[in-house]
């Protein structure tokens, strides 16, 4: 039997509905399935004042923690909801138009900022259906005397055929791929339903009861199709401990033979930040002179998930206008800024700065939907609150947390433990904790429903070894929300929040210099490290041992013209040995183990059952 679109069964429901003029239960229905965003009755809604209804119907196609775009929506209800509320013969009130064309000038505007959204793309215009289908296809389901119990048919939007079967049977009671057994009508009790048309009455492949047609789609459940969920929310279960299963045995890697590489370049400015998006499907990076770019692999044969992967170019994206994301530089030294992203779960908004204005980019069409009065002195770090993302941490160049509020446009509170600028943020939702991490090599938490520091803790600085002023330190919470990642330029650090028990520390040979970055994989069971001399580590999270060098030589060109390393390490969402590194001439590199390898700790053996030599030469 042909497995049939959900979407379609829905999509003929309301139809039905529409026809039938239960118009509760249709505009019920298109909130709670996501699937279509009736502009003609928000319309209404918002022309008649009904701002209860006008957010309870947003908020079935949307969510407020996963996009920003419901902000301004909700900042410029809310904006005329109060003033609505009023008095008449207020002042404020007589500087504003009439209560009529208030409401129409808003609604031209939530126009606007609803066609604008990416995730309204495909639920602003209903599809394609004859007049009466679900009616006609219940009709037929009726009189068809040739069942087939598994007819050829890929859509509901059209009537299939029945064809004459070799032998004529008798099918009691009628029996089809839509609707199941379907008993007589008469067999039916309305003791419990208040029937209204006795004709449409069948047995909804949603439901496990016969039930009306109404009170299936009542029932039925949301059939959002996923483009809410992150996929760094769907992640293994585990304490990141490595597999007891494997024996890991050290794998120097130094030819390009050994491993899979992608080579990204476009001549930029050194990269300062980079990401994978949540999807796993683009890699963006900022660059030095405050410009993004944005990676993006296309589906194909090749790659029918559209995930990032070394066996395929990814395209250089930009939409049809052609401009880029480019930040507000500050005027005031710009060379000591620190610029800083933090991108939404839905991957759907950006905000960003580089020393001046903080400014929140749309992801599908670049352009700036609103920028964060700049505030003096400049953020140096930015994360999104995981429970509200109306609230913004922001580290900031004298010390200081700033707590923002977005759609209020306050800082409602203000957090100081630090001696230098701040350059690490991490919420943990498990504990309900902010760490802080600064050029300090402090590290702070704080208590999150009361903003009160709880703990804090200097990192141990190796024998010998000394900060750079402008050093930064940044920290990453595993995914069990309470082993916590601390790295700057001099070592790893594992600790156990929120009293900050030091585990274990990873400091690199002198040789190798300081640490640029690193980063937990996507099932916390390794950590991405990248060092000044270009070498990269891979090391068991739960231990800090080192499985896996990756020399330059093995992904870097032979005798480079000046020399280059990875300043930024990003792993991607949901491919655990697959990271990608930005370096210092602009260019970015993906690299992934060899096939036959499977992960970065085993060595892979040849078809003779040799190892790979270490050996390597350039020519």
């Amino acid at each position: 039997m042909s497995l049939l679109s959900t979407k379609e069964l829905v999509f003929l429901i309301l139809q039905f509905l529409d026809e039938e003029k239960y118009n509760d239960t249709l505009h019920q229905l298109e909130k709670e399935s996501g699937l279509f965003f009736n502009l003609g009755y928000f319309t209404k809604t918002v022309m008649d004042g009904e701002w209860e209804e006008v957010e309870k119907y947003l908020s079935g196609f949307t969510k407020e923690s996963d996009n920003w775009f419901l902000l301004e929506l909700s900042v410029e209800i809310q904006r005329q909801k109060y003033l609505e509320a009023l008095e008449k013969e207020s002042e404020r009130l007589f500087r504003h138009l009439d209560t009529k064309s208030a409401r129409a000038c808003l609604l031209l505007h939530l126009k606007r900022l609803i066609e604008a959204n990416p995730h309204f793309q495909d639920r602003l215009h209903f599809p394609s259906i004859k007049n009466s289908s679900l009616s006609k296809l219940f009709y037929q389901s009726l009189i068809c005397k040739n069942v087939n119990s598994n007819p050829d048919m890929r859509t509901l939007s059209v009537y299939h055929k029945c064809r004459p079967p070799n032998a004529v049977r008798a099918v009691s009671p009628v029996t089809n791929w839509l609707m199941g057994s379907i008993p007589q009508l008469g067999h039916f009790s309305t003791s419990h339903f208040r029937v209204h048309k006795p004709q449409l009455w069948l047995i909804c492949p949603l439901c496990s009861t016969a039930t009306y047609l109404v009170q299936c789609a009542c029932l039925t459940q949301s059939t959002q199709d996923g483009d809410g969920q992150s996929l760094l929310d769907v992640r293994a279960k585990g304490t990141g401990a490595l597999e007891t299963s494997k024996t890991w045995k050290l794998n120097k890697i130094s030819w390009p033979s050994q491993l899979r590489s992608l080579s990204l370049r476009d001549d930029l400015p050194p990269v300062i930040r980079m990401i994978y998006t949540n999807s796993g499907g683009a890699i963006l990076a900022l660059t030095f002179d405050a410009v993004h770019k944005l990676w993006k692999w296309p589906r194909s044969k090749q790659n029918p998930t559209g995930k990032a992967t070394t066996s395929m170019l990814p395209q250089l994206w930009l939409p049809s206008s052609r401009k880029s994301m480019t930040n507000e530089i500050s005027e005031s030294n710009p060379e000591d800024a620190l610029p800083c992203f933090a991108l939404s779960k839905t991957d759907s908004y950006l905000i960003s700065t580089s020393g001046g204005k903080i400014s929140v980019f749309n992801m599908m069409t670049f352009k700036t939907m609103t920028t964060i009065k700049e505030l003096p002195p400049a953020a140096t770090v930015l994360a999104f609150h995981p429970q509200n993302v109306n609230i913004i941490a922001m580290g900031m160049d004298d010390s200081s947390i700033q707590i923002y509020d977005i759609m209020f446009d306050w800082i409602y509170s203000k957090l100081e433990g630090h001696h230098k600028r701040v350059t690490g943020l991490a919420f943990s939702n498990a504990l309900n904790i902010l760490v802080s991490s600064g050029a300090d090599a402090q590290l702070c938490v704080w208590r999150t429903d009361k903003w009160e520091k709880q703990s804090s803790k200097f990192l141990q600085m190796p024998n010998g070894r000394v900060l750079s002023p402008l050093a930064q330190t940044c920290v990453q919470f595993h995914q069990d929300q309470i082993h916590l990642l601390a790295v700057n330029e001099t070592q790893l650090a594992i600790f156990e929040a929120p009293k900050l028990e030091n585990l274990e520390q990873w400091v690199p040979r002198e040789s190798s210099g300081s640490v640029t970055d690193a980063a937990y994989s996507c099932n916390g069971q390794s950590i991405f490290a990248s060092l000044e001399d270009g070498t990269v580590c891979v090391l068991a999270s739960a231990t800090l041992g080192l499985r896996c060098r990756i020399d330059p030589t093995a992904y870097l060109p032979c005798n480079p013209r000046y020399r280059v390393y990875p300043l930024v390490i990003a792993s991607h969402p949901s491919e655990p040995n697959q990271f990608a590194l930005g370096l210092t001439d602009g260019g970015v590199f993906v690299l992934e183990p060899l096939e036959s390898a499977g992960d970065w700790g085993v060595v892979p053996q040849l078809d003779n059952g040799a190892e790979p030599s270490d050996q390597h030469s350039c020519t």
